[in-house]
């Protein structure tokens, strides 16, 4: 996430690229890739798609383009929280586990 500007880089919001206004459509974490997070923007008619990443440029993406990368965000996402998930489980498994151990 884009932090040290005076431009809002949240949904919705109006910002500016080189010499293009966009509007910030959706932000797409991108970890484990050694890039920032990708920023999806369109112009003020909502014509045009753009793929946005911090230092690495502005470019223009086609719908397919910008579908593939919302549902490659939402896959890592689901992956993540199901990892997250089976490690809670496990350690609350293992506090179980634990107190039955201590009680005895």
């Amino acid at each position: 996430m884009i932090r040290d500007t005076k431009q809002q880089w949240q949904p919705g919001q109006q910002v500016r690229v080189g010499f293009l206004s966009l509007t910030v459509r959706a932000v797409v974490a991108t970890p484990g890739d050694g890039r920032p997070d990708a920023y999806l923007l369109s112009n003020a008619a909502g014509t045009q798609l753009y793929r946005f990443v911090p230092h690495h440029g502005v470019e223009k993406i086609d719908l397919e383009e910008a579908r593939a990368m919302l549902d490659a965000a939402k896959a890592h996402a689901a992956r993540t929280a199901a990892v997250a998930l089976a490690k809670a489980q496990a350690n609350a498994r293992a506090a179980l586990a634990i107190d039955a151990l201590l009680a005895a």
